[in-house]
């Protein structure tokens, strides 16, 4: 196998590099943000993500929020979708999906 390149520096089009670190903390980018990938989702026809963990959940997926993303975040499982089973951890998450057909991250 060949060396591991950055992906950034692979891309030729500027439209699909990633926004300057430093304009991250301007204000507005934040939601500026969200509202190109909003329009990039609808774009793709894809479902909103509350309606596509709803549609995951219906299909009988077992969704878990990640322990360190809740810690980091401030959140608790109050804040969470009904559909989250728990948070867990990576070593509990590890234990659940042993087996699994599917695993997204």
């Amino acid at each position: 196998m060949g060396s591991l390149v950055p992906i950034r520096s692979t891309l030729k089009s500027p439209d699909l590099r990633s926004m300057p670190q430093g304009l991250a903390g301007l204000p507005g980018m934040t939601g500026m943000a969200t509202k190109m990938l909003k329009h990039q989702i609808a774009d793709l026809d894809v479902p909103e993500v509350p309606e596509f963990l709803q549609m995951l959940s219906d299909m009988g997926a077992n969704l878990w929020a990640c322990q360190m993303s809740v810690d980091m975040m401030g959140l608790n499982s109050d804040d969470l979708l009904d559909e989250v089973a728990d948070v867990i951890n990576v070593g509990e998450f590890m234990e659940l999906s042993e087996g699994a057909q599917i695993v997204f991250v």
